[in-house]
C-alpha cells in the first residue's frame, strides 16, 4: 500500500502480494476440482444408484454450488486505487480484478470515518483499511494479513493516518 500526491489529488494505490495472487490461484484450482467431483457423484448416483437420487444428487449440487461461489469469489478481489480530489473534495475507489467495479465520487461531506480495523479478509486475520460512508456503506480500501502478529506490525494505520492528515477526514486506527 503506498500514497502519490499530484494535482490536488491524493491516490491510495492497494495491490495484492505475488504470494496472495498465486494463493488465490491455488484455491480457485482446487475449488474447481471440488466442483467437478461433486458432478460426477451426482452422474454416478444418477446412472448407477437410482434409488438414492433424491438423497444425495440434492446434497452434492448445493455443495457443488457453494464451492463454486467459494472458489469466484476469491477470484473477485483485486487491487484498488482510492482517488481523493482535494479540490473537488470527492473520493473514487476502483477495484481491478477480474471484474473491474467502480465506486463513487461520494463528496467528503458523506464520509464519517477513514481508518483500520482487526478482521478477516480473505479468510485471514488482517488489518483492514476502511472508508465509512453517512448511508452505512463500509469501503474496503485495502488489507494485510497478519494472522499472529500484532496490529502494530502493519504499515497500514501509518498510512491511513498519513491520508487522513493530507485529507482532513475524521476516523481512527483500530488497536
Amino acid at each position: 500500500m503506498h500514497i502519490d500526491r499530484s494535482d490536488g489529488r491524493v491516490t491510495l494505490y492497494f495491490e495484492i502480494s505475488p504470494n496472495q495472487q498465486a494463493m488465490t490461484v491455488l484455491f480457485g484450482l482446487v475449488m474447481a476440482g471440488l466442483v467437478i467431483g461433486l458432478l460426477y457423484g451426482c452422474i454416478h448416483t444418477i446412472l448407477y444408484a437410482p434409488a438414492r437420487v433424491g438423497q444425495v444428487v440434492p446434497l452434492f449440487l448445493g455443495c457443488a454450488a457453494l464451492a463454486a461461489w467459494n472458489g469466484f469469489s476469491t477470484l473477485l478481489n483485486g487491487n484498488c486505487v482510492t482517488v481523493f480530489d482535494l479540490k473537488a473534495r470527492t473520493v473514487t475507489l476502483v477495484k481491478s480484478g477480474l471484474i473491474t467495479r467502480t465506486s463513487g465520487p461520494v463528496s467528503f461531506d458523506e464520509i464519517i470515518g477513514l481508518g483500520t480495523r482487526v478482521g478477516f479478509a480473505d479468510r485471514h486475520r488482517s488489518v483492514i483499511a476502511e472508508l465509512a460512508l453517512a448511508n452505512g456503506e463500509q469501503w474496503r480500501l485495502g488489507y494485510e494479513l497478519i494472522w499472529l502478529r500484532p496490529v502494530s506490525s502493519s504499515e497500514i494505520p501509518r498510512r491511513i493516518a498519513q491520508l487522513r492528515k493530507a485529507t482532513g477526514l475524521p476516523g481512527g486506527n483500530a488497536d
